[in-house]
């Protein structure tokens, strides 16, 4: 079984940057892998914002109106 490490050392990473391009991982200054981890720290830090906090909030139906999901068609 291949451990994780040999699958990351034979594998190419691209990060696909504002203007669209794409460049290797391996190819980025320690600058760049810098701004990119702190861009990944806070990306995730907004998503985990914007999820509930415990079993009450997840549960709280109140956000959702009643519109189905699918067109009443659908159901004739």
């Amino acid at each position: 079984m291949k451990t994780l490490s040999k699958i990351m050392q034979n594998r190419e990473y691209f990060w696909t940057m504002k203007n669209g391009e794409k460049i290797n991982v391996d190819d980025m200054t320690e600058s760049h892998l810098r701004n990119v981890l702190k861009l990944i720290i806070r990306r995730s830090e907004e998503v985990q914002d914007t999820c509930p906090k415990n079993i009450e909030d997840a549960l709280d139906m109140s956000c959702y109106d009643n519109t189905p999901f699918c067109d009443d068609w659908m159901w004739k």
